[in-house]
């Protein structure tokens, strides 16, 4: 099965990230998006619903909270 960015639905390899699924886009660089954003889409059906712009600022909020040497995590409030 292909993998995809979430972001922009390119083709995108996937990476172990313990409870984050990691990706590494050649559009988006390496990010990594917490479980519970998976989650919550799937209980809601929602993140299907998220644009491309709604996951770009999440991964810029993401990438402004990073520490040093640490891919960005988005997380469910960064879509908020």
């Amino acid at each position: 099965m292909a993998v995809v960015c979430p972001i922009c639905k390119s083709s995108a390899q996937e990476l172990p990230a313990g409870e984050a699924t990691a990706f590494h886009c050649p559009t988006h660089g390496d990010f990594k998006v917490a479980e519970t954003v998976f989650a919550e889409a799937k209980a809601k059906a929602k993140a299907k619903d998220y644009t491309r712009d709604q996951w770009e600022a999440a991964l810029d909020k993401a990438e402004e909270r990073m520490e040093a040497d640490e891919w960005p995590l988005i997380i469910v409030d960064d879509f908020y």
